[in-house]
């Protein structure tokens, strides 16, 4: 399937307060933005996930359930979430998430910000960044016969 052929989308949505109330507000709006921003692109919204929790951990369930839905499908084309702050805090878990709806051949739109395209030198860095933490994350210390040698 082409990139341009991609019509579908998903939106991720992120709250971390306690107050209910409070909380189905944020939602509500968060959700009618993403959803402004996916009619301007036209296109056709497969599902909302939602986490409620601290953006400073990865272990969200509905996170990892949209990463999971983005990698068995080709047609999704973007990943609409309304702010970086509800993809992940810290720096490394916000690129991890970059570079696996980059890898599905999707991309995280923000729907706060004005939409722009990828560029070929953003989706450069997205791969860079994938596949060194890729490396860090796979590599595995040498035998401790090889480490024996190293000694001589």
């Amino acid at each position: 399937m082409h990139a341009n052929e991609r019509t579908k989308a998903l939106i991720y949505l992120r709250v971390a307060r306690d107050d209910h109330r409070q909380e189905g507000r944020a939602l509500a709006a968060q959700n009618r933005v993403c959803e402004h921003r996916a009619n301007e692109l036209g296109l056709t919204v497969l599902g909302v996930y939602i986490d409620r929790g601290p953006g400073t951990t990865m272990s969200r369930p509905s996170l990892t359930a949209l990463l999971s839905e983005l990698r068995r499908r080709d047609d999704i084309a973007f990943v609409i979430a309304y702010d970086h702050r509800q993809v992940a805090i810290r720096a490394e878990d916000y690129s991890r998430v970059v570079w696996a709806v980059g890898k599905a051949c999707a991309q995280l739109e923000i729907a706060s910000l004005p939409h722009r395209e990828v560029t070929a030198v953003d989706a450069q860095l997205i791969g860079r960044i994938g596949s060194v933490q890729l490396a860090e994350t796979t590599a595995k210390p040498p035998p401790p016969d090889e480490l024996d040698n190293d000694r001589s």
